[in-house]
């Protein structure tokens, strides 16, 4: 869940503004995430041209995934970790981690000791030049990478700028909308 905090506070520094995060809602005793608006200059999510058209899986897993399906795609994590303060549930994978909260799939991170990653049914290589040439065009350049947005799903390639190499690959919600 820092990770994913971090991130969003790192797209908003990077939009130029600030943002608004509304309080949660809490409907029928289920906490809903919190609802980030992002300063105006940041615009909406769209479908570029790129080679992959849908950011919908990273690994076999999307958000739609409970802790259960994860499981059952995946097997049982090495490891499983606990974060109290954010209510996260980390499954730890070869090359991998699954974040879970209330049961669902709130973020997959990718780490860059993978070969490679799948997007959709695609298999790319864990290189800018391959990633560059699947996903196409980011839909923004951050200061720490390259993100890519459909619908309420974003795909982000942490990209070391110095070096070029790729420092991992999540999918997450993007609140923002």
């Amino acid at each position: 869940m820092w990770n994913v905090t971090l991130l969003m506070v790192g797209l908003l520094i990077y939009s130029g503004g600030g943002g608004v995060v509304s309080e949660p809602q809490h409907t029928a005793g289920i906490s809903q995430p919190p609802i980030i608006l992002a300063a105006s200059d940041v615009g909406q999510a769209h479908i570029s041209d790129n080679s992959v058209e849908s950011y919908g899986t990273l690994n076999g897993i999307s958000l739609t995934d409970s802790k259960k399906d994860v499981i059952r795609k995946l097997g049982t994590p090495a490891r499983t970790e606990q974060e109290d303060l954010s209510g996260i549930t980390k499954l730890h994978y070869k090359d991998m981690e699954v974040g879970v909260r209330n049961g669902y799939t709130e973020y997959v991170h990718v780490k860059p000791s993978a070969d490679s990653f799948q997007v959709e049914d695609q298999s790319i290589g864990m290189t800018t030049e391959r990633v560059r040439a699947s996903l196409g065009k980011p839909y923004f350049k951050a200061e720490d990478g390259d993100v890519y947005l459909e619908n309420q799903n974003a795909l982000k390639v942490y990209v070391d700028r110095d070096t070029g190499q790729i420092e991992g690959i999540d999918l997450f919600f993007d609140y923002s909308q």
